[in-house]
């Protein structure tokens, strides 16, 4: 028999989420999103169900529902078999050295560590940092060609979210992606309030022809580009993200075309006091509780984006709003978690703080795991057995279940002051900072040389190509 697991009552119920919808399918269909591209409207007008006033599209809700219908959400194994998991990394330009724990500009060097450290560590998702020491037209292919030489899981399903900044350097990033067996997507960020990024449409707009999968994000700032209130970002979220869909799933036929799951329904709180926005705060845990309802409802893979924090430092600020965050959304059901690693909204990249937060989830793993009731776990013969003044530290029992029944961590040691003192009075970021440096060092895993000869005359090739430098120079 098992014991009923833990977790959380309250939240979004059916029936205001249902109220939620309708209203987001008559914003669509009465206010429109902003489309500014000509052929992007020229291709939705040969539509029914469609309205084009200006460059404003309007649908009709029963094509919204068909884009979402249609969408497919082809998650990994490890997902299925709802095993815990940390998306570590996205694509932060400085870093804590490894070395000196001083902050830095990140460097292809640095890219090589941190993707062997998460694959050390079992983590997905992109690519922890850009390369700043390359060109800027040959980041984001160095920072794909990197994930796949020296990882399982990065860049390669559901949960990456790479950016691919121009149609040329798109062009180069599949063709190594095919090379290597490995998945390509291209992703369009929406602009709050109710439009596209011109550009990045663009892109997509080109490569509609190709058969890739497309999906789409958005993140409204609430009292910025989103009403102040949480509930209002969430709506406008919805209102985006459905009408965006649409456009996609007209505009890219050829290709599975979904809403991605690193930022379903995101609705960013923001701090009206420093005028930036804000993770790890009370209002944003809340967002992540409607988040979870949402993608429920969907039926959306659920990643939350707990392991993220304001705090520059990876100090006592940080531990304790990612491990509140974290612990809430796995009582309310989530098992993957995102944005490990980063610091300060996401502006550093924290090597030794993977470690840190890999411990962590271990630890909420732990207090949220099946637990037996049974007769073997009641133990009352040892009970009978042992009498007044005895022990059970002799016991058979006490040897053979010790191991099952307490989870050992390896950065959390439960010491007391002399033996941490023998041990070296180390901090925590000592001890993880060693255990990264250690993991990597260990690191083994490598793709097939002759895929890494292959994506290597790719990358040599992108070098040389001055269509591809030229791509990007708004960029800089």
């Amino acid at each position: 028999m098992k014991i009923e697991n833990f977790g959380l009552q309250g939240g979004l119920n059916k029936e205001q989420i249902d109220y939620m919808h309708e209203k987001a399918m008559w914003l669509i269909e009465t206010s429109g999103i902003q489309v500014p591209h000509e052929g992007v409207l020229k291709l939705l007008a040969e539509h029914d169900g469609v309205t084009i006033d200006g460059d404003m599209a309007k649908f009709k809700p029963e094509l919204v529902q068909q884009a979402m219908d249609a969408a497919v959400y082809d998650v990994p194994d490890y997902y299925k078999q709802g095993k815990w998991f940390m998306s570590a990394g996205a694509h932060q330009t400085a870093c804590y050295d490894l070395e000196t724990g001083k902050l830095k500009q990140a460097t292809s060097d640095d890219l090589v560590k941190f993707i062997k450290l998460g694959d050390a560590l079992d983590t997905v998702g992109s690519a922890p940092v850009v390369p700043m020491d390359v060109p800027v037209h040959l980041q984001h292919i160095l920072m794909h060609k990197t994930a796949w030489e020296n990882s399982r899981y990065r860049c390669n399903d559901i949960f990456e979210h790479m950016d691919k900044p121009s149609y040329e350097c798109a062009n180069y990033v599949h063709e190594m992606a095919q090379a290597a067996g490995k998945r390509f997507t291209f992703g369009i960020w929406m602009i709050s309030p109710k439009s596209f990024d011109a550009h990045n449409l663009d892109v997509a707009y080109r490569l509609r022809d190709k058969g890739i999968p497309m999906w789409l994000a958005t993140m409204p700032q609430a009292g910025v580009t989103a009403p102040i209130s949480i509930l209002g970002t969430v709506l406008q979220s919805m209102y985006e993200h459905f009408a965006g869909l649409t456009v996609l799933y007209l505009m890219n036929p050829k290709g599975n075309n979904y809403i991605s799951p690193n930022d379903a329904f995101e609705a960013n709180t923001f701090s009206m006091k420093y005028i930036t926005f804000v993770y790890g705060s009370v209002e944003y845990i809340q967002h992540s509780l409607h988040q979870i309802a949402l993608c429920k409802y969907y039926d959306l893979p659920i990643i939350v984006k707990s392991l993220l924090t304001s705090s520059q430092e990876p100090d006592a600020h940080a531990a304790a709003e990612m491990s509140i965050h974290t612990l809430i959304a796995g009582l309310a059901g989530a098992r993957a978690f995102r944005c490990g690693g980063l610091l300060s909204t996401g502006e550093i990249y924290c090597g030794e703080w993977v470690v840190v937060l890999n411990e962590i989830l271990q630890y909420i793993q732990n207090i949220l795991k099946e637990e037996e009731f049974s007769e073997e776990r009641l133990m009352i013969q040892d009970i009978i057995d042992v009498g007044p003044g005895g022990t059970y530290i002799d016991k058979k029992s006490t040897y053979e279940m010790f191991r099952r029944e307490y989870w050992m961590p390896q950065l959390f040691e439960h010491t007391n002051l002399g033996q941490w003192l023998d041990l070296g009075q180390k901090t925590i970021r000592q001890q993880a900072r060693e255990m990264a440096q250690k993991l990597i060092a260990e690191h083994s895993y490598e793709i097939d040389k002759d895929v890494k000869k292959e994506l290597g005359k790719i990358y040599e090739r992108a070098k040389k190509d001055s269509d591809l430098e030229k791509s990007l120079k708004l960029e800089i």
